[in-house]
């Protein structure tokens, strides 16, 4: 019974083994030569803030409180002088102040009190603008007498470390 069992087990191992060493490939690093890198460069837009100033004559007017201040003192006066009882004398200083203040505050801005001054003015705006930024590499490099082409992010230098699979035919 013990000679039955082991045979088909015998040849259950080594089928899976022959087939196990048909499928077989094994990968490994080597270095290779690197013969020529070229820079892939790709246009970038940017903003970037720039200011621009320049001079400016404004126009502004003083304004001083003592016309409206005298306008009022002296339309009180009047006021009180036009009433005839201290009842209408109140009424008339106070009408004569608030119309003898808004007279003057009138006559002041009328006689053009305006002055002029250079002040600076300025605005910041974004400038558009370009700039040339590598993105990536070509590479050629050489391996057992071949030449190969590849892309790459980085510049590998002098050599280049290359992946290589082996597979037996079979």
């Amino acid at each position: 019974m013990l000679k039955y069992s082991v045979i088909p087990l015998f040849l259950v191992c080594s089928v899976v083994v022959h087939a196990d060493h048909r499928n077989y490939s094994h990968n490994t690093t080597h270095l290779a030569w690197v013969t020529q890198v070229t820079p892939i460069y790709e246009r970038i837009a940017y903003s970037a803030p720039r200011e621009q100033c320049w001079q400016e004559t404004v126009a502004y007017e003083r304004h001083s409180s003592t016309a409206p201040i005298l306008g009022a003192i002296l339309g009180g006066a009047l006021g009180n002088e036009i009433g005839h009882h201290k009842s209408n004398k109140r009424v008339g200083t106070l009408v004569g102040a608030v119309l003898g203040a808004s007279v003057a505050t009138d006559i002041s801005r009328q006689r053009g009190d305006r002055h002029y001054k250079t002040v600076d003015r300025c605005e910041v705006h974004d400038h558009r603008m370009w700039r040339d930024e590598i993105v990536a590499y070509n590479v050629s490099y050489r391996y057992q007498g071949e030449i190969y082409h590849t892309r790459l992010p980085y510049n590998p230098g002098k050599q280049i470390e290359i992946e290589v699979n082996v597979t037996p035919r079979g």
